[in-house]
């Protein structure tokens, strides 16, 4: 069957838009921060989570410090997560070497002296609580002062809530739908959502490496703003923005005010920030932790669970795009896959060309 001579171009266009952009199968991006974990996760207790494609030991010191390094024993693969901690030196489960907290073996039990050349992967762990974040690149490349986690993730002037999710999808396709403000009339109709927000103008900030997108809706809130507010059934201005920060951090605000209340009777604005971390697990999964912090019904342990479970829902709605798209990707063949994009995507096409500029230099030979 002949295809149409507008569809052929069509597809051309796009196949040339798309090449210049981040993907499933765009390189991850490894000198960047990146959450490992929540602190509260890792203990003296051998943890391993993959990051980046590469399994990583997560532990802390006697005196709190955490650490990161490579899984796999040098010498037959074993993983140390199946070891044990001796002091601070970590044991293999399987032949008894043994590594100090630099990666280094320290010690080969079935000869006097360990050889000099075995060391484990090590990567730069810090702690900014309630996170741990970690330098998926080089150890002595990482710069603390790129790591980008908001002065506001665990201050005492917000309350905090945080969840997980784990994605099967790439880490890019989840960073471009939380910088698309249009899909929540629709993905999100019974929980974020409203009709009005399809329509709603939208204020774009497109200047590399600062992507951000605005819109400001006048509507009666959606449940999980309105009943932590006592604001049911009443209309109010949501302006909500999203924000690509870093290839691990992405940041959600709304701003909320009350129409039906007089301009002298207002309360302090309410306000929610999230802290969308977003950590390739691999090239097609994702570990996802959502940080939400809030200034309004302080103190609450039923509104904390309320706005918890109310935005599981919703990213788990985002969840179950994302995996429905790498779905369709992956039965689609290459020659029939193309995507068109609209101007409400022009935020989201900016920054995977962007992550494509990064991974591209990352990839390129050293002069």
């Amino acid at each position: 069957m002949s295809v149409p001579a507008q569809s052929e171009r069509q597809r051309k266009l796009a196949t040339v838009a798309a090449a210049a952009m981040a993907n499933k199968d765009t390189p991850l991006i490894r000198n960047a921060w990146y959450v490992a974990a929540r602190s509260d996760e890792i203990s003296r207790n051998l943890m391993a989570r993959q990051i980046l494609g590469r399994s990583v030991l997560l532990f802390r010191r006697e005196d709190g410090t955490p650490v990161a390094l490579q899984n796999r024993c040098c010498h037959r693969s074993f993983p140390l997560e199946h070891g044990k901690l001796d002091g601070d030196v970590i044991q293999c489960g399987y032949h008894g070497f043994r590594y100090d907290c630099t990666g280094k073996c320290v010690a080969v039990p079935s000869q006097p002296q360990p050889p000099e050349n075995i060391r484990l992967r090590r990567y730069r762990a810090v702690e900014r609580k309630p996170f741990v974040w970690i330098w998926a690149g080089e150890h002595d490349a990482a710069d603390e002062c790129l790591l980008p986690q908001p002065e506001w993730l665990g201050s005492p002037d917000w309350d905090l809530y945080i969840g997980y999710l784990n994605i099967k999808g790439s880490y890019v396709h989840m960073h471009e739908n939380l910088l698309d403000l249009s899909h929540l009339s629709f993905l999100h109709e019974t929980t974020f959502g409203t009709p009005e927000y399809a329509r709603a103008p939208i204020e774009l900030t497109v200047a590399e490496p600062n992507f951000e997108v605005w819109r400001h809706v006048e509507c009666v809130l959606p449940g999980i703003y309105a009943k932590p507010l006592g604001w049911e059934g009443q209309k109010a201005l949501r302006s909500s923005g999203a924000q690509y920060v870093s290839p691990g951090l992405h940041v959600n605000t709304g701003f909320l005010k009350n129409l039906s209340v007089p301009e002298e009777q207002q309360q302090p604005q309410p306000t929610i920030k999230v802290a969308q971390l977003i950590t390739p697990e691999t090239q097609r999964s994702t570990h996802y932790y959502f940080a939400a912090c809030r200034n309004f019904a302080r103190n609450d342990p039923e509104i904390d669970a309320f706005m918890l479970k109310a935005q599981t829902t919703a990213f788990s709605e985002d969840l179950f795009a994302m995996e429905q798209i790498a779905r369709m990707q992956a039965l689609e063949s290459r020659e029939d896959y193309y995507e068109i994009d609209v101007a409400a995507d022009r935020a989201g096409v900016s920054m995977r060309r962007y992550l494509k500029k990064l991974a591209d230099a990352e990839a390129a030979p050293v002069a």
